[in-house]
């Protein structure tokens, strides 16, 4: 009997090694590509805005917030307003988050939203106001009639001598509430119902930088009835909006707490300054 030629072990032991050679490549390519998107994504700029509600007081959330504080956010007179409105804000370090998030205990409400470029005006918070509802508004009492109070704001990558930073600007206004149904965003030059004066807040936010808003503390004061007489004040703009918590919507739920709100800016690495290695600097 003629014996088998024994090419066709040879033919499939080389068949079977390009074909590990193919796999291998496809597996490479796939991870590139999951690579890729990864830094896609990491290069993107824009806004991420996390939503946090704790039941701590506002009293306590204010020195948590001051203990992380790494810049003033304005200037003392422009905060000082800020404050009057009911919005306490602070500069924190991007990596100092997860302590803060620890220390504000169990929170109900732990929501993260990518808004990306905000080149028009766009509403981050809101909350309905009930009929017959009194504001403190700059110093006066107003009643409040079908209306909502939202939050909006907006922000770009602007470029700066050591690379670049997030723009953000922020507004919260009274808006009627058959404007607010109808969807329509105000314009970028103009925020859509009436803004109230003295709660713009405006900074550029570093790469490692987060701006986080809170209502500010707001307690008793003196009545005048009577030695040590208290009674409560209406609330503030902030004290009323993110004082106790609300659905997504801005409707009233039965869970009460304080929203903080931490604007988080991401900016794309293409920006960055390219940074010379010292050593590289001193051979030449």
């Amino acid at each position: 009997m003629t014996p088998l030629p024994r090419r066709a072990p040879r033919i499939a032991a080389l068949v079977l090694a390009l074909f590990g050679i193919g796999l291998q490549e496809c597996s490479s390519a796939q991870r590139r590509s999951s690579s890729d998107i990864t830094s896609s994504r990491q290069d993107s700029d824009g806004l991420e805005i996390v939503r946090w509600t704790t039941t701590q007081d506002t009293s306590k959330l204010e020195g948590i917030l001051i203990g992380f504080q790494k810049r003033p956010v304005m200037n003392p007179l422009a905060t000082e307003s800020l404050l009057q409105e009911g919005f306490f804000t602070a500069i924190v370090d991007q990596k100092d988050l997860p302590l803060i998030r620890e220390k504000l205990g169990p929170s109900p409400i732990d929501i993260h939203t990518a808004l990306g470029t905000l080149l028009n005006w766009r509403e981050v918070f809101q909350r309905q106001i009930p009929q017959g509802q009194a504001l403190a508004v700059n110093g006066a009492t107003r009643i409040i009639a079908s209306e909502i109070l939202e939050m909006i704001a907006r922000g770009w990558t602007t470029p700066t001598e050591s690379g670049g930073c997030f723009q953000l600007e922020i507004v919260t206004s009274l808006v009627a509430t058959s404007v607010a149904q109808e969807g329509m965003f105000g314009r970028a030059d103009r925020p859509r119902g009436m803004p109230i004066i003295n709660t713009a807040i405006e900074t550029c936010l570093q790469p490692d930088e987060v701006l986080i808003v809170l209502p500010a503390n707001q307690g008793p004061f003196k009545s005048g009835r009577g030695p040590g007489s208290e009674a409560g004040l209406p609330p503030t703009a902030g004290r009323f909006l993110l004082g106790e918590s609300a659905d997504l919507q801005g409707k009233e739920t039965s869970m009460k707490g304080v929203t903080l709100l931490a604007f988080v800016p991401h900016i794309s690495s293409s920006i960055q300054p390219i940074r010379i290695p010292a050593a590289a600097v001193g051979s030449n």
